[in-house]
Order: structure tokens, then C-alpha cells, then sequence
């Protein structure tokens, strides 16, 4: 299965046996200043080189920078929703921010399923964030489904 969902996608109730590896699901997604304040004001972050033009050029960025938890937020509607979908909770993440995400660029969501356990109820994902082609954040993420 290769599904690539929008915001308004209706969810899916998958079971365990509903799952392969290698079922994948994609979305595209720009965080403008919107959703980059609105995280800024649910994390309480604040910090200049998400805000300040100067002072994130002066560290060596292009631009404000948008925080790296804010970039990762998006991949709790992918896997609650879609894949493995409403039966799936979250166990354990691991990220690697390889390279800044700024505000107004249209990012690739991806997660992929890479090992099932169906005995534990357990699906790992393989998941990344890119950008004109370059990968800004990897990682993996394992759920049970209930």
C-alpha cells in the first residue's frame, strides 16, 4: 500500500493483519508563520533563532529556523490516523536533524512500515522529512496496535 493523504484524508482503522512491510504513507506540508506560531505558543519557545532574522543568520542560517519538535509534530497524525492508523500508539521515536527546516517550504512527510511483530502487537516505522530532495529528518518509530 503507497497511500499519500492531505489534511482533510478521513482516517483509517487498520488492524495488525491490514499491515506489510513496506506499506508506506506520504504527505506534503509547508509549516507557514501560522503553524509556526502556534507552536511557538504551545511549547513556550522562543528562542531567537526561531524569530530573529539577525540572530539566526549571525549563527549561520539562512533564516529563522522552525523548531525541530514542531517539524516531528506532524508524524502523530500520519501514524494515529493512517499508518499504522486509529489502533496505534505510540511506543518509542528517535530523530535525526540533519539539516534546518524554514518556514514557507513545502516538506515531504513519509513513514513506512519496516518490521512487524505481530506476536507483541508491534509495527516499526522508518519515517523522514525532506525538502528539495535532501532529507532534513530521519528517524524510526515504534507502536503497539490495540
Amino acid at each position: 500500500m503507497h497511500l499519500e493523504v492531505t489534511d482533510e484524508t478521513p482516517p483509517r482503522a487498520l488492524l495488525i493483519d491490514d499491515l506489510s512491510v513496506g506499506d508506506r504513507v506520504v504527505q506534503k506540508v509547508v509549516f507557514d508563520t501560522e503553524k509556526h506560531k502556534a507552536f511557538a505558543c504551545l511549547a513556550r519557545d522562543s528562542a531567537p533563532v526561531h524569530d530573529d532574522v539577525d540572530f539566526a543568520r549571525r549563527r549561520g542560517f539562512d533564516a529563522p529556523i522552525i523548531q525541530g519538535l514542531a517539524v516531528v509534530s506532524r508524524f502523530s497524525r500520519l501514524m494515529g490516523m493512517y499508518l499504522p492508523g486509529e489502533h496505534a500508539v505510540l511506543q518509542r521515536t528517535e530523530f535525526k536533524f540533519h539539516q534546518p527546516v524554514y518556514a514557507d517550504k513545502e516538506l515531504l512527510y513519509s513513514c513506512e512500515v519496516k518490521r512487524i511483530v505481530k506476536p507483541l502487537r508491534v509495527v516499526l516505522l522508518a519515517v523522514a522529512v525532506t525538502a528539495d530532495g535532501i532529507d532534513r529528518v530521519t528517524g524510526q518509530c515504534q507502536c503497539q496496535i490495540i
